[in-house]
């Protein structure tokens, strides 16, 4: 992995974060994400995943290493510019619950203000909404959605912003299965290219191009999904087994996981 595309959308080299006495919180990450790209991040709590996405958005410095985008230092953007190109929806939003929802989602199109319309923003924000199903929840403040809701929500504020590239943290969290089947299968119908974090390791396979594990702030296994998650490491890290089943009716193969015996 040393010898990056020099195409690619992201390229994260020999990437480290550690502050002085301390072990490193993420230790020469190396890793690219191709337009349109879907790459899922696992690995147990601790192990950096957010971290990660931090010194993407560049919220942290790195100690060593470099972020390009499209070629170009990921720092070297201007703040607006990295609005336009990168989005980020975490598990946790310190958005001001008073908000209604149409004006939580607008807040997505804060980096295109000067560009557009705003009978553009309006067309873009409804159909956000409409695509992740909460247009009938629009005028009603964020305080009285339910967890699900507010989930959805975020989404709808990311789809809002068009970015080139969407960070994902544990987006699935507060949603039932139905719902993160949904907007999982929505964004990869719009082939975004994405970075994202997930725990439900069911969830990996189906939505996941690439797959990276991480553990103590490392790589320590980076591939395709099969190779991952068949891959010894599965047990060593997660102290978990990856099975597959055939669907009775379908014929599709079904990936299960179980805990290793004690």
């Amino acid at each position: 992995m040393n010898n990056l595309p020099t195409d690619s959308l992201l390229s994260v080299k020999n990437l480290s974060l550690a502050h002085p006495g301390e072990a490193p919180r993420i230790n020469g990450i190396t890793f690219t994400l191709q337009q349109g790209e879907s790459v899922t991040i696992i690995g147990p709590n601790g192990s950096g995943k957010s971290t990660l996405l931090r010194l993407i958005t560049c919220e942290l410095t790195p100690s060593d290493g470099e972020i390009l985008f499209k070629g170009d230092r990921l720092s070297a953007l201007k703040p607006h510019q990295r609005a336009r190109a990168i989005a980020l929806l975490t598990q946790h939003d310190n958005a001001d619950l008073r908000l209604k929802v149409n004006e939580y989602v607008a807040l997505g199109r804060l980096p295109w203000q000067a560009d557009s319309v705003q009978s553009q923003h309006q067309r873009i924000i409804a159909k956000a909404m409409d695509d992740v199903g909460i247009r009938h929840l629009q005028h009603m403040p964020l305080s009285k959605l339910s967890g699900g809701e507010r989930q959805r929500a975020g989404f709808a504020r990311v789809l809002a912003q068009q970015p080139v590239l969407l960070l994902l943290d544990e987006p699935t969290n507060h949603l039932d299965p139905l719902a993160r089947h949904q907007l999982l299968s929505l964004i990869q119908q719009k082939k975004i290219a994405t970075l994202k974090v997930l725990h439900d390791l069911e969830l990996v396979q189906p939505f996941s191009d690439n797959v990276i594990m991480m553990n103590e702030g490392k790589i320590v296994c980076y591939g395709s999904p099969d190779s991952v998650l068949e891959s010894v490491h599965l047990q060593q890290v997660f102290g978990m087994r990856s099975l597959q089943a055939r669907h009775p009716e379908t014929g599709k193969a079904i990936r299960f996981f179980e805990a290793l015996p004690t």
